[in-house]
């Protein structure tokens, strides 16, 4: 087994395509969270009228272009522009129009004076300051432009988002349905939660936590039985989940052990196969990436801590290029807490929990092995330690990857 990088094993996989998965068309207000899958572009311009952004009267600029408080302009008052009608005609020099904030600025207006450099006297009113008359209105478009292109493929809609798309008049959209995704458990020594464990067992804790993590990626965890520490049922339980799935995760059997053959079934069961066994990073280095057609395959340690750091570290980017997503989270920039000190011939992550003193983010190491699950239900995100660093002193600054989170 030679194991690569964490950069190489991404980018050994990144050489052969993956099957995107199945398109839809929704209401844009059902589509919080979910990922388009085309570029949505504007039904219609933002304003799609040009309006006053102030309370005021809507003017020609030349008939108040001097006008002061020392030497004020009296305009006859001609109508009143009503909130969502058309502007009335009859706008002529030396008149004006009553104008609320957001309504339609009459044909030959050029601006609007606010209401407070205004006398209003009923049947006319005193212009006192007709400078700034553009800066009270709000041009056709100003915001958005009909045909302008608001959100990329493989964007995360937002509410802000779906807010946008609706006021340019966009009622539907094309996003990408939930990919499948299996996931097998192999371990004769897991039990269902519920049970009772038996001296030498354990609860099928990865089962829950990974088929969590899928889901808050945007996918659809489909969980099958435990699979049982022999190759006749695991191959046959592969094949299943192979068939029935868009991608699969596996959990254990992927160490060099006389039992761990998850990458010979894997192997066997089509081209081009194995592409990755084996990264140099801790924890997580009997990792498997492969491809059968165009599935992806992850293959996880068993271990929980180990499971979950490989997942986020290989699987999401994996699974993410099926809806169309570059997988690469801004990280939070925080101070350690305290020293990390590992081993420089191995890429490491260490999970950090994440809090807040009066110099911005503080980042605390949380150090065990890999079967302490309690350091991931207490972390945050992880911090990187390159192959060849091996430490980092207290209070330096560092990047923390968050972990997937369902509102990501």
């Amino acid at each position: 087994m030679r194991r690569v990088s964490v950069r190489d094993a991404l980018a050994a996989m990144a050489e052969f395509p993956l099957r995107m998965a199945a398109r839809e068309n929704i209401a844009v207000e059902a589509s919080d969270g979910r990922v388009f899958a085309a570029g949505v572009h504007a039904a219609e311009s933002v304003p799609p009228f040009t309006r006053s952004c102030v309370d005021g009267f809507a003017v020609i600029g030349a008939d108040v272009a001097r006008a002061s408080e020392a030497s004020p302009v009296t305009l006859r008052i001609v109508g009143d522009v009503v909130m969502g009608k058309l502007a009335p005609d009859g706008l002529v020099r030396g008149s004006c129009m009553r104008i609320p904030t957001g309504g339609a600025l009459p044909a030959k207006a050029d601006g609007v004076v606010m209401v407070e450099d205004t006398i209003d006297q009923g049947d006319v009113v005193e212009i006192l300051d007709g400078s700034d008359l553009d800066d009270h209105v709000t041009r056709e478009g100003a915001d958005v432009r009909a045909g302008d292109l608001l959100c990329e493929a493989g964007t995360i809609a937002s509410p802000a988002a779906i807010g946008m798309l609706a006021a340019a008049g966009v009622d539907r959209v094309e996003v990408y349905r939930a990919p499948r995704v299996g996931v097998l458990i192999t371990g004769d020594e897991l039990v269902p939660l519920g049970a009772k464990l038996a001296p030498g067992q354990i609860h099928d804790s990865n089962r829950v936590a990974l088929s969590a993590a899928i889901t808050a990626l945007g996918c659809e965890a489909h969980s099958y039985p435990r699979v049982a520490d022999d190759r006749t049922a695991f191959d046959a339980a592969f094949a299943v989940a192979l068939a029935e799935n868009d991608a699969v995760v596996i959990s254990g059997g992927s160490s060099v052990g006389e039992r761990d053959y998850t990458p010979v079934v894997i192997s066997a069961a089509g081209s081009p196969g194995v592409i990755v066994h084996g990264v140099r990073a801790k924890p997580g280095r009997p990792a498997v990436l492969a491809v059968i057609g165009d599935k992806p395959i992850i293959g996880l340690p068993g271990n929980p801590v180990s499971a979950l750091v490989v997942f986020e570290t290989l699987g999401r980017p994996t699974l993410l290029r099926l809806l169309g997503i570059s997988a690469d989270p801004l990280p939070w920039r925080a101070s350690l807490s305290a020293d990390i000190v590992v081993s420089t011939h191995l890429e490491h992550r260490i999970p950090v929990k994440i809090t807040r003193d009066g110099n911005g983010l503080v980042a605390t190491p949380l150090f065990g092995t890999s079967a302490h699950m309690h350091i991931l239900g207490l972390a945050d995100g992880l911090v990187v330690v390159p192959e060849g660093v091996g430490a980092f002193a207290v209070g330096t600054e560092v990047d923390v990857v968050p972990y997937t989170r369902r509102n990501r």
